[in-house]
């Protein structure tokens, strides 16, 4: 394979592309680009994407295909802007209803959420209390205050937009995208979201990672529900994270390419770390539920007894996920008595 020259393209024959706290990447091949991810959608940022490309000798008018990892609107805020220009669009089908919702992919499903917060024990004040630290984060961004008033670090050069889109190729496990002299087969990674996935090429050995595994960072399982089913169904994403870091694993991929943070060649000490946070975690649980049955808010405060209101959410989704770990695996049950869960080992 021949690529340009600029320093830039790395080794594998790909260009990072620095869009705020993401990557995005570029794979030349001998008829065009693919792109790993389609990159944030903020004032600047198709500008910035653009001149990355011209830095390394790449047109942005040969992007013939963008393959996305996950409905988040950091990893496919511009996904529009690209089917604009009549490039195709490629992502997993279970993903789809997801990118219809876009810049509502959270907010769409909050009354769930708060309904989930009620019954796993979160008092109503600290409900309220996280409503209102997430309306100072919006009004806050509406004002252009980069500080956010203390309540949320910049991530990107400015607010985020996520815009509806339905991808013009619905992929499926082990479906491939080729391109001239390159491919990259779609590796199913349920978990960071229902429909999450990973791009793998094997002729490099190199994975597009998107957020399942990042260096140095652990990936919130975060709370789904499926509106499909009445009532809705909660989907217990951890061990589905699990499951799917164990595929992963089982590519022996050489190389990471992650959504965040810098690339790195430590994939299985990367993989390794993020089992080792699990089992200290859900060790923990265990030894808090060898005292007696607790609700999950009682577990999340005794892990988490500083925790500011605006990290409810993360925090209640991450110990729920590790709760969901234990009952999948048995070892814990859920039982529920006037609206209220509680948890107990077996």
């Amino acid at each position: 394979m021949s690529y340009a020259s600029d320093t830039m393209i790395t080794e594998h024959g790909v260009l990072p592309i620095a869009l705020g706290d993401n990557w995005a990447y570029a794979l030349p091949t001998s008829d065009g680009i693919i792109m790993i991810d389609s990159g944030p959608d903020y004032d600047g940022a198709w500008e910035t994407l653009s001149t990355q490309l011209e830095a390394a000798n790449l047109d942005i008018r040969d992007v013939r295909y963008v393959v996305i990892t996950h409905a988040h609107i950091d990893h496919c805020g511009l996904a529009f802007r690209w089917q604009a220009e009549g490039v195709t669009v490629a992502a997993s089908e279970l993903e789809t209803q997801s990118f219809l919702h876009g810049r509502n992919i959270i907010g769409y499903q909050t009354q769930y959420v708060f309904e989930h917060m009620r019954r796993v024990g979160v008092p109503e004040e600290r409900i309220a209390g996280f409503i209102a630290s997430r309306e100072r984060m919006r009004q806050a961004y509406r004002s252009g205050d980069n500080t956010g008033g203390g309540v949320r670090r910049e991530r990107w050069p400015g607010l985020i937009r996520g815009t509806p889109f339905r991808p013009d190729l619905e992929l499926s496990d082990g479906d491939e995208i080729r391109l001239g002299d390159r491919r990259v087969v779609l590796v199913s990674a349920p978990g960071h979201t229902p429909g999450n996935c990973v791009f793998h090429e094997p002729d490099s050995g190199v994975l597009f990672s998107g957020d399942q595994v990042i260096p140095g960072l652990n990936s919130n399982p975060g709370w789904h529900f499926d509106i499909s089913v009445e009532p809705p169904e909660r989907f217990r994403s951890l061990p589905a994270f699990a499951e799917s870091l164990d595929k992963v694993e089982a590519l022996n991929v050489k190389y990471l390419y992650p959504g965040h943070r810098e690339q790195s060649d430590e994939v299985a000490t990367e993989i390794e770390r993020v089992r080792r946070h699990h089992r200290k975690r859900q060790g923990q649980l265990r030894d808090l539920l060898s005292e007696g049955p607790s609700s999950p808010y009682d577990l999340m405060s005794a892990l988490f007894s500083r925790l500011p209101d605006q990290r409810l959410w993360q925090a209640m989704a991450e110990v729920t996920g590790h709760i969901d770990a234990l009952v999948v695996r048995g070892e814990a049950r859920e039982r529920e008595s006037d609206g209220l869960m509680r948890i107990e080992l077996i």
